[in-house]
């Protein structure tokens, strides 16, 4: 059994959690535990804590890329467990936003690995997949193979000096194999939901079936979140949580869509697939 419990999202469904603009979720598989992403505050630990989560047994977390709203949360765990921290060797790019309310860049990367080791954190870090625990694997790069999904074109990150667009080469997601088909995980799915359920698929040879997670089609342009739902219609999934950088206009446009094949996966919801 495969069980997924969201700590961190923009929305949460009851008045004590803490709702903020980042992702969290605890994946439990076969009595082993792993964090995916952080939030960007305690808000971890507060809503954690409400769930009866033991933060002390958090001793592997994957982080999906480098922005402050996924790996923000990572410092307040480390006064509780010192993981294990599986990421994408470019998480720490020192990164910008061309979108800010005075017309300047705005920093969204995280601190740097030095920052993090000193608190505890060791970090395992590759381009290639890696399997966490039996069973939950890191996507490893992402191949962008379609020609509707592409990364935001208001990132960039410092290299040698200057500004450069920023591809989120990081971008990791996380494929669960389970009896019954793939479950995939993602953070932000920067390169996009379908190549990387496309991925997920070649990889491992078998068929999604369902998701969670950030699908940054909030931002999208109306072709990519066109094409999204067209491709989506001809996949069989059973469950689709989009969340956080979804948005909600792009979420209701789900439900009406796939009707209750949509969960609504705020802070405190807990989703069990049977394996």
């Amino acid at each position: 059994m495969l069980k997924i419990t969201t700590l961190v999202e923009n929305t949460a469904i009851k008045a004590r959690f803490r709702a903020e603009h980042g992702l969290s979720m605890l994946i439990e598989k076969d009595g082993e535990l792993v964090l995916f992403d952080t939030g960007q505050t305690d808000a971890l630990i507060h809503n954690a804590k409400l769930l009866g989560v033991d933060l002390s047994r958090i001793d592997k977390v994957i982080l999906s890329h480098g922005h402050y709203d996924h790996g923000g949360g990572l410092k307040y765990l480390l006064d509780y467990a010192k993981p294990v921290v599986y990421a994408h060797p470019e998480i720490f790019r020192k990164r910008y936003s061309k979108l800010s309310d005075d017309g300047n860049l705005r920093y969204i990367g995280i601190e740097d690995r030095e920052f993090f080791e000193s608190r505890g954190a060791r970090f395992v870090l590759s381009e290639e997949p890696i399997e966490v625990v039996k069973g939950v694997w890191t996507s490893g790069f992402v191949n962008m193979v379609n020609d509707f999904e592409s990364v935001d074109k208001n990132f960039v990150y410092e290299r040698d000096g200057e500004l450069v667009k920023d591809n989120v080469d990081d971008d990791l997601s996380v494929f669960i194999e389970l009896n019954s088909g793939l479950f995939v995980l993602f953070g932000c799915a920067h390169r996009g939901i379908i190549n990387i359920m496309r991925q997920a698929e070649d990889t491992f040879d078998r068929c999604v079936s369902g998701f969670l997670g950030g699908t940054h089609l909030g931002p999208a342009d109306e072709l990519q979140r066109k094409k999204t739902i067209e491709a989506l219609r001809e996949m069989d999934l059973r469950i689709m949580g989009p969340s956080h950088c979804t948005g909600l206009l792009m979420t209701s446009r789900m439900y009406c869509e796939f009707g209750d094949r949509v969960v609504f996966n705020n802070v405190g919801v807990i989703t069990v697939v049977e394996d």
